[in-house]
């Protein structure tokens, strides 16, 4: 647990799930710069990308909507309001909507993805008035090159803060113009030789990753429940329906983008009573023994902190879902040691594929 001062007020804040001695707290310096130098009017804000609340925690005194994607992000929201104690008047959103525009200014915390970004403000500028001010902050290591030329595209009176604890604002103000990149990117993926459609903050939006590439070649075979756990755009539940015209697939994602290009994708290719699709943290809240086989390329990040306690719980969710004899098939890089975790909690496991980079393995629960 970390602490942050906000106008004379110490906020209590957890990433989440909470972990035990996790050196890793819930706000970075450009959090603690946007609250203390934002510059926006008194009056309603809409809040972007708030990783875990922080943000929402330390604007409690105005009426606030939040917008984030993230359903860990919902979930750590939750949990510090009720840590701090805070009621605040607040519209918590998984994209933006109507609710958002009847605010008085925006503060973004920078995505990881410039082109959620880019999709961010051609809502705003399409939604809001000109005029309306902007804040946007980030660490400086976060900032890539190519930010001024998008703010000074999108935005009116750009000005960029001097740097505090390594970290930078960039302010300025709607401009009514858009940037005339689709909200939507389709390409076609030939190992399945179908069109896939990515919305902004989906994994995997631009082309097929290597690792999934390889688990496409070595996916299961099953007339039963399949679960693609963290299916980002949905590609393996894809293929897998593709091959398995009799299994039932469950899509899970905490990505509320991949969900939504999820949905598309599995349309396209089978009815919709073949498939489910759910946003959750991994198999939060799910019955166990329902499950013949999980499938998983779980993330190794959570938003810029590498760690590894996300793929533990997938793999710890997976054994409770799965049926007495399911199988667990995952694919990862081979620098990331997952046959350690999985032969402490499955007994065992066994290498299915290799190559020089990602390892596909298969566990099975007894």
């Amino acid at each position: 647990m970390s602490q942050l001062t906000v106008n004379g007020n110490e906020l209590r804040l957890e990433r989440f799930p909470p972990q035990p001695e996790d050196p890793l707290q819930a706000w970075d310096a450009a959090d603690e710069l946007l609250l203390h130098a934002h510059q926006l009017p008194d009056g309603p804000v809409l809040v972007l990308n708030d990783h875990f609340g922080a943000l929402a925690c330390g604007l409690s005194d105005r009426p606030l909507v939040w917008v984030n994607d993230s359903y860990v992000a919902h979930q750590a929201l939750e949990q510090n309001l009720e840590l701090n104690e805070l009621e605040p008047a607040l519209t918590p959103l998984s994209a933006l909507g109507t609710e958002a525009t009847a605010v008085v200014g925006v503060m973004i915390k920078l995505p990881r993805s410039l082109r959620l970004l880019t999709t961010q403000l051609d809502w705003l500028n399409a939604n809001l008035p000109a005029g309306t001010p902007v804040v946007i902050g980030a660490r400086q290591k976060d900032m890539p090159s190519t930010l001024p030329d998008l703010t000074r595209q999108l935005l009116d009176e750009v000005s960029p803060s001097r740097a505090v604890k390594k970290a930078r604002l960039v302010y300025g103000q709607l401009s009514g113009r858009q940037s005339g990149v689709p909200e939507r990117l389709d390409w076609h993926c030939e190992p399945i030789d179908a069109t896939v459609r990515n919305y902004p903050n989906v994994y995997g939006a631009k082309a097929l990753d290597i690792g999934a590439r390889l688990l496409l070649q070595h996916l299961p075979s099953s007339d039963g429940e399949i679960v693609d756990l963290g299916c980002g755009n949905g590609v393996l539940s894809m293929a897998l329906l593709q091959a398995n015209p009799d299994a039932h697939i469950l899509a899970v994602d905490e990505s509320w983008d991949a969900v939504r290009s999820t949905e598309e994708n599995l349309a396209s290719v089978a009815d919709q009573s073949r498939f489910e699709v759910v946003w959750n943290d991994c198999l939060s809240g799910m019955d166990g023994g329902q499950a013949d086989w999980v499938v998983c390329n779980p993330p190794f990040h959570q938003q810029q902190a590498v760690t590894d306690h996300i793929a533990w719980q997938m793999f710890r969710d997976a054994k409770r879902i799965l049926k007495m004899g399911g199988r667990l098939r995952i694919v990862g890089n081979r620098h990331l040691g997952y046959h350690i975790k999985l032969t402490r909690l499955f007994g065992g496991c066994t290498t299915i594929a290799s190559n020089a980079k990602f390892v596909v393995l298969e566990a099975q629960k007894r």
